[in-house]
């Protein structure tokens, strides 16, 4: 069983170059997501379907795919809506302010603290320590994040078309069967401030 590094104090996890996640202890609900000038980072085409996500552009300028159309959207715009189970991914605008950092802040509805719960086991698993396994790193990190996809609301889509959603929930049902064989959960407590669980405590987590 893997020995997990306990990240619940933590308020910021870095890729270098890629991605910055900021979180305020004030604040559970809200998530802040910086991208350096050329930054590649994105958040992949996906969707939620418990929660209606609010997008905010703090500095620079984004580009959001929401369902058919893509948004140029800056700080002027306000909060983008996204609503449950639509289709959606940004990143930097590949031609705008490419001398700046893209801040985006990101929050749902209802208010349950699960954004944070999601961003802090995601990075928390993929900077762990896994030095001392014997099985490919690379495998388990995805198997792992997979279950943490199924478990906190977030739907990568794996093929376009009409069988999107299907291939998408099927993928994540065996990833949850073969991660529950393997001790593996959708949160951890290693991971999860106090304060989020106990945020969550009156809404579903799947474990």
């Amino acid at each position: 069983m893997l020995s997990r590094i306990n990240t619940t104090s933590l308020t910021t996890f870095t890729r270098s170059g890629h991605v910055t996640y900021s979180f305020d202890p004030s604040d559970p609900n809200t998530t802040t997501i910086s991208l350096p000038p050329r930054s590649t980072w994105t958040s992949g085409l996906h969707w939620h379907e418990a929660h209606t996500e609010y997008l905010q552009v703090v500095q620079g300028t984004a580009s959001v795919i929401l369902l058919d159309k893509t948004l140029v959207v800056t700080a002027d715009d306000g909060p983008i809506t996204i609503p449950a189970f639509a289709k959606h991914e940004w990143m930097r605008a590949p031609t705008h302010g490419n001398d700046v950092d893209l801040i985006v802040n990101e929050w749902t509805s209802p208010i349950d603290g699960q954004k944070q719960i999601f961003f802090r086991n995601l990075n928390s698993v993929i900077q762990e320590d896994y030095s001392n396994k014997w099985m490919p790193v690379g495998w388990l990190i995805t198997l792992q994040l997979f279950v943490i996809f199924r478990a906190l609301d977030n739907y990568p889509v794996f093929v376009e078309g009409w069988v999107d959603r299907w291939v998408t929930h099927m993928i994540l049902w065996m990833a949850g069967l073969f991660g529950w064989a393997m001790g593996f959960r959708g949160w951890y407590t290693e991971y999860t401030p106090e304060i989020l669980i106990d945020r969550s405590k009156n809404r579903k987590i799947h474990d």
